[in-house]
């Protein structure tokens, strides 16, 4: 570092002095020229009296020792000035050696505007991009990874069941109301390995791009009244009730039906699954600009902050025990979150008092 820093100050040292005897034989060839291009007595005399003056600077006032002060003051300056520049430029050398060794917490200073400053912020702005990439990606891993265990667990637990109910149904001696039991039970197991199969073939169409949508007119009273009750059954089961706040003059919407259906299904059954302590699921609709807003409240149990997003993903699940009776499949609101997009529209979340809110807003 000290050797680059003295050669870099010893380059300046010589182009200022450099500069130095440039400037004095340009002033004095131009004067030169001057005194024999222009045949102007009062020209003539005004260079006359320059090299007279220059002449007596450097004969009788100590002009050299001027000139010595002058470079003493220049290489003062060079110094100062070379030296700042050399450490910046090791430092970005060393931020590229980091970067190119896989270290990208590099955090350059950037409050200089000149041209070594642009480069300190853009290897600042190129580190935390690479850095967030990997950061996203590592987190994707991962997030898949448990994906892929969930799934296995949710196909494997109940196929895990049917094959033992069935077993014990192949038994000679068996009651007739055990075996009914057992086939029942059977049966149910075979409607969840089929509901998760089915969620699985739908994140690959929607990932894809392959749905068709089949848009249609709906009036909303109605839509969301007839979900409400086909989905008395559950919320009796979970000692719920939904509350409707819908305006009478809210004017009807073009969706595909049958999709929108499993999107308020989603929602509701998430709302029975993980807020019951709350007893209300509140469903509020409003018109607002160009676009109809349909809000699914809960009471209780609020997702924390930092999960709201993310509960989204294809890839994440939000409880972490896997418990088959309370936990689903981890892909009804990535799918649901698709559906409304392939409408135009939106599907986000948020905390409320006391528990949360999905909001679908839809175009008119």
């Amino acid at each position: 570092m000290k050797s680059k820093f003295w050669k870099q100050t010893i380059k300046l040292l010589l182009y200022t002095f450099l500069s130095l005897v440039l400037a004095v034989l340009a002033t004095g060839i131009l004067a030169y020229a001057y005194y024999k291009i222009f045949d102007d007595p009062a020209i003539r005399q005004q260079v006359i009296s320059l090299f007279y003056t220059l002449r007596y600077i450097f004969t009788y006032s100590y002009g050299y020792f001027y000139i010595a002060i002058a470079l003493v003051i220049a290489a003062i300056f060079v110094i100062f000035f070379t030296r700042r520049t050399t450490r910046r430029m090791d430092a970005i050398q060393n931020a590229v050696t980091q970067i190119n060794n896989e270290n990208y917490r590099v955090l350059l200073p950037n409050d200089m505007n000149d041209s070594l400053g642009i480069i300190e912020k853009e290897l600042n702005a190129l580190a935390g991009k690479i850095q967030d990439g990997l950061n996203e990606r590592a987190e994707f891993e991962q997030a898949k990874d448990d994906f892929i265990v969930n799934i296995v667990h949710d196909l494997r637990t109940p196929l895990t069941s049917i094959i033992g109910y069935l077993v014990l149904l192949s038994e000679e001696k068996i009651d007739r109301e055990i075996s009914a039991k057992y086939a029942s039970i059977a049966f149910e197991k075979s409607k969840q390995l089929e509901n998760t199969i089915e969620a699985l073939f739908d994140i690959a169409a929607f990932v894809m791009e392959n749905v068709q949508l089949n848009k249609q007119e709906v009036n909303l009273i109605k839509f969301l009244t007839q979900k409400q009750d086909e989905m008395y059954p559950q919320l009796s089961d979970a000692e719920m009730e939904i509350r409707l706040d819908i305006p009478e003059a809210m004017p009807a919407f073009i969706v595909d039906g049958d999709l929108m259906v499993r999107v308020i299904d989603n929602l509701i059954i998430n709302a029975i699954r993980y807020a019951k302590d709350g007893k209300y699921i509140d469903i509020i609709a409003e018109e607002q600009d160009k676009s109809v807003l349909i809000s699914f409240v809960t009471h209780a149990n609020p997702i924390p902050a930092a999960e709201l997003e993310r509960i989204f993903d294809k890839f994440y699940r939000l409880e972490k025990s896997r418990a088959t009776n309370t936990g689903g499949s981890g892909l009804g609101l990535s799918i649901s979150r698709r559906i409304v997009e392939l409408h135009g529209g939106t599907l986000t979340a948020r905390q409320t008092s006391d528990g949360t809110a999905f909001d679908i807003c839809l175009p008119m």
